[in-house]
Formats: structure tokens, C-alpha cells, sequence
């Protein structure tokens, strides 16, 4: 068995791969696959390609994957959980094979046992389940699908003094860019590769590099022409990112070692100014460690190696454009495979079973969190054990609360929510969701008043009110509502405008007057529909006024 484990490291890591996420094809949805997935209609029709690919025009291909995976299971999650299962196994596949070039010079025996080490690592790691378990997280699998396949086809050019490009790695470039951002970390991956296992200078090769730094180039100043904007504006200070950045580069590359605590979602706090002494520490030890990609390239080649890696993976996520989220899990994917490269370099000169019982703690660790994120409501309350005084981990718990249907306990995480942020309109705004889904009318009325206070300029919610006085019989009120959604939206929508003819033809003879009104309703929801749930609505109502004389 281990000689046939050693003739096939990559089929190994893939298999290893599948039987530990294979589970989660029973898994639902959560967080951001609302928003990515079941919100984003643009992908609900394949005969509009060009639709879906502008529906987010920097990552056409993962698009096009998430609109095949509506036309196969539609809201059902095990399509999506089978694609994203088939990326990260093909991706220990690879990252086996990358192991084993790194691993080349030191004998075929070695070298294989390096891959088999390295590649169930990869493939069991705890830090890689959000990336797989998660679906919109599929952004960072296919992107490290086609970036790996980028690297591996620059072996041999990375053998040879003054080697060439191969065409075909620029392709699966060109894929990896199409797929995500983070693509940019590929020349950043090579130079590494080149630094650690090329042969002759750096400067042989510059030839071989040149085209990968010229192309994400190109992708900016095409973005320049198109927006005006060489990047997306930032959520944050950049200097506060950056010092936030740094500070968590320890961390990172710590978790890659030793994956103890894998999170869907940390609430990572960014720095702020003056830095607090722990901030600074980190930071320190941040630097420490860009410095020893250097320092300790000879003493401690494969540490530098690993530090160098992650670091290269990170640079898209962590430097010039500031997001939202501090720390994530699934941005490390691909970069903590240095530090995979690194363990198994240690544990191939201790006795096997200290790789198998490596290997099996990884395994488990990851199964139980893979466990964790297969329902939603345990993921989310997964993470409130973490975080108990977080208000957006009680908002992201109630919204998988209610999408079970346990609406009484949605609405205690979201009374806990607005105690620790009573100032949160998406938590008032949820709150007056799940009390109308529960069928506490004059509760829900109250809490979406509440997120109106908050926010006295948002149609959509003054939409929702006028819904809700609707189902409590106050139509007049209601009818003043969605007048004045219609003069304050800032860009016509067909909702208001089929809610109104709605609310004007329920009425058993209603005024001729109103009957006029809601037809012209009609006719201008009719042009401004772009969604395919707003035609079954506005077919009803239109359905209404033919019937009427």
C-alpha cells in the first residue's frame, strides 16, 4: 500500500481531498452566497451569456460556473459543494506535483515521499475548509486551480538558464485573472519557485517573467479606461489596512503551521492610531518575517520559502486596496502551501508515523469544522461562541435561523444584536423581516419604523412599511407610503410600482380613477422589469385589471 501511495502522491491528496469534503454536498448555504448566488438573477439564464459574465465583470468565470450551477440543482446547494469538492482535490493533486518538483534534486524516493507528505497536508488542512465547505469561497479554488497549472507549466523553463515562456502557461494565467483578482500573486509565486528550486541567477529568467508582471498591468489599465479608477476605492484608511495587514502576516503563516482555530468568520479589528502594544508586537513580528525571506534564504531555505510564499499570496488581499474584512481563512489557501512544503520537509526526517499522525490531525481538526460549516446554524453559532459580543454574528445567525424556520430564536439573536448595536438599521431591518415571516405584524411594523429612523432616505425599506401596513388593513397609509417611494427612489424600480397598482385595484370595485393609475403602473414596471421574480407579481396585478371593466 505504500508503495502504491508513493507511485501516485497526487491521486493520494485528491482522494484524501474528496473523502473529507465529499460530506459536504449535504450542506446549504451561508453568508455571502446569498449575495454571490440566490440574490444574483443575472444568473438564472444561460441563453444571456453576456449578461451573466458582466454580472461581475472581474470575475466572468467564476460567473459562468455559478449560472451552470443554477441550471443544473437551481437553489439546491449540492451542486455547487461538488464543484467546489472537485476544485480543492484537484488542487492537492498539483500542489502534490509542485511538492515533488521542489523535492527533485534530493532522489525520486524522497522526492515522492515529499509529495505524499505535502499534499495530504494540503488537502486535509483545517485553514482550506472554508475555501472548499463555503460556496462563493470557490472564488480562491478556481483561481488556485489555474494558477498552479500556470506554475507547473514553467518547470522546465525554470530549469533552464534564460528559459522561455511557455504560451501555455499565460493561458492558464489569462484564467486564473478571469477567475479572481488574487491572480496577481502568480508572478510573485514564480519568482519564489525560481528563488528556491531554479537553476542559475534570476536575472537568466527575466525573459520567462516579464509577460506575467505585463499582463495584471494590462488588466489595470484597462480598468483605468473603463472606470476612470486604477483600483476599486478603498473601505478603509490604507494606512491602517496596512498596519493591520502586517500585524496579521504572523498569523497567517502561524495557522498554516499549526491549524488550531479555523473560522468562517474572525472580526479581525483594524488598527487604529496610535497602534495598541499588541498591534505593534505583531506588526514587529511581521516585518521579522518579510526580513527572513531574505536572512534566512540559506540557513532556513525551506521557513523562507514558506514565509515567502504566503506572503505572495497575500499581496492582492493585503496591500493596496483596503477591504472590508481584516482576516479571512480562504486567503491564505494557495499561499500556505510553502508552509506545507516546509512541514513535510520536517516530518520526512522523523519516524512515518509522525507524518500519519500529522496527517490524521489535520483530518480530523478539518472534518470536525467541515461538520461545523455543513449547517448554516451551526456555522453561525460556531461563530458567536467565538465572538459573543459581535451584533453581525447574531445578524448572520438569525438570517440561517430563519432560513430553517426556527423564526422565535432568529428573533432572540437578533434582540441580542441590537443590544450590543442598537444603532444597526440591518439589524432593526431584520428584525422586521422575521417578525412579518412570523406573523407578528404590529412587531414588524415597529422594528422596520426603527430602520427608518436610521435611515430616512431608503425606499427599499419605506417599500417594506408600506407592505406591512398593507397586511395590517391601514391601505391609505400604505398608499402614501409607496407614493412617496416613487418620488424619492433614486433610479426607477418596477417593485414600488407593481406594490402601488397592487395596493389601488384590491379594492372589489375599485374607483375608475385608481384603475387608470395602476395600469399605467403596470406599463412602466413592465419596462423597467429586469428581474425574473418581479413577473409573476406583475402578471398577477396585470392579470387583476383585465378582469376588471
Amino acid at each position: 500500500m505504500r508503495a502504491l501511495a508513493l507511485r501516485h502522491p497526487g491521486a493520494v491528496a485528491a482522494l484524501l481531498a474528496i473523502a473529507l469534503y465529499l460530506p459536504s454536498l449535504g450542506g446549504g448555504f451561508l453568508y455571502d452566497d446569498y449575495r454571490v448566488v440566490l440574490d444574483n438573477r443575472a444568473l438564472r439564464d444561460l441563453g444571456q451569456p453576456l449578461t451573466i459574465l458582466l454580472s461581475d465583470p472581474t470575475r466572468p468565470l467564476l460567473a459562468a460556473g455559478f449560472a451552470l450551477n443554477w441550471a443544473i440543482s437551481g437553489d439546491r446547494a449540492w451542486s455547487y459543494h461538488l464543484v467546489n469538492v472537485a476544485l480543492h482535490a484537484a488542487n492537492a493533486w498539483l500542489a502534490a506535483s509542485l511538492f515533488a518538483w521542489l523535492a527533485r534534486g534530493q532522489g525520486a524516493e524522497r522526492a515522492r515521499l515529499h509529495a505524499l507528505l505535502g499534499g495530504a497536508l494540503f488537502a486535509l488542512t483545517p485553514m482550506a475548509v472554508e475555501t472548499v465547505a463555503y460556496v462563493a469561497s470557490r472564488s480562491t479554488a478556481q483561481c488556485a486551480l489555474f494558477s498552479l497549472l500556470t506554475l507547473l507549466r514553467c518547470r522546465g523553463a525554470l530549469e533552464t538558464p534564460g528559459g522561455r515562456l511557455p504560451l501555455a502557461a499565460l493561458g492558464w494565467f489569462v484564467l486564473a485573472l478571469l477567475s479572481k483578482e488574487e491572480a496577481a500573486s502568480v508572478p510573485l509565486y514564480l519568482l519564489a519557485l525560481d528563488a528556491a528550486g531554479g537553476q542559475g541567477p534570476l536575472r537568466s529568467r527575466w525573459r520567462l517573467h516579464l509577460p506575467f508582471f505585463g499582463l495584471p498591468a494590462l488588466g489595470l489599465l484597462a480598468r483605468r479606461a473603463v472606470t476612470g479608477e486604477w483600483l476599486p476605492p478603498g473601505a478603509v484608511p490604507l494606512g491602517d489596512y496596512l498596519l493591520t495587514q502586517l500585524s496579521a502576516f504572523p498569523l497567517y503563516l502561524g495557522r498554516a503551521f499549526l491549524p488550531l482555530d479555523p473560522a468562517l468568520y474572525r472580526e479581525h479589528a483594524l488598527a487604529s492610531w496610535p497602534p495598541p502594544p499588541e498591534i505593534l508586537v505583531l506588526a514587529a513580528a511581521g516585518a521579522g518575517l518579510l526580513a527572513a525571506i531574505v536572512v534566512a534564504r540559506r540557513r532556513a531555505p525551506a521557513f523562507a520559502f514558506a514565509a515567502a510564499w504566503m506572503a505572495s499570496g497575500l499581496v492582492p488581499s493585503s496591500t493596496l486596496v483596503p477591504l472590508n474584512e481584516m482576516v479571512v481563512d480562504h486567503r491564505a489557501y494557495l499561499g500556505g502551501a510553502g508552509a506545507h512544503h516546509a512541514l513535510a520537509l520536517g516530518l520526512r526526517a522523523l519516524p512515518p508515523a509522525a507524518g500519519g499522525a500529522a496527517v490524521v490531525a489535520f483530518g480530523l481538526r478539518a472534518a470536525h469544522f467541515e461538520w461545523t460549516l455543513r449547517d448554516p446554524v451551526r456555522a453561525w453559532q460556531d461563530a458567536a461562541r467565538r465572538l459573543p459580543a459581535s451584533p453581525m454574528v447574531q445578524l448572520n445567525l438569525a438570517r440561517a435561523l430563519e432560513s430553517a424556520g426556527d423564526h422565535g430564536s432568529a428573533i432572540a439573536a437578533l434582540e441580542r444584536g441590537l443590544e450590543l448595536a442598537p444603532a444597526d438599521h440591518r439589524l432593526w431591518t431584520n428584525l422586521g423581516a422575521v417578525n412579518a415571516a412570523a406573523g407578528r405584524l404590529p412587531q414588524a411594523e415597529q422594528a422596520v419604523r426603527q430602520a427608518l429612523a436610521l435611515r430616512p432616505h431608503d425606499t427599499r425599506l419605506r417599500n417594506n412599511l408600506a407592505l406591512l401596513l398593507a397586511a395590517l388593513g391601514r391601505a391609505s397609509e400604505a398608499r402614501t407610503e409607496l407614493e412617496r417611494v416613487l418620488r424619492e427612489e433614486p433610479a426607477p424600480t418596477a417593485q414600488p410600482r407593481i406594490d402601488l397598482a397592487r395596493l389601488l385595484t384590491a379594492p372589489e370595485a375599485p374607483p375608475e380613477s385608481d384603475v387608470t393609475r395602476a395600469r399605467a403602473l403596470i406599463e412602466e414596471a413592465r419596462r423597467l422589469a429586469r428581474e425574473e421574480a418581479d413577473s409573476p407579481e406583475l402578471e398577477a396585478v396585470a392579470e387583476r385589471l383585465r378582469r376588471l371593466p
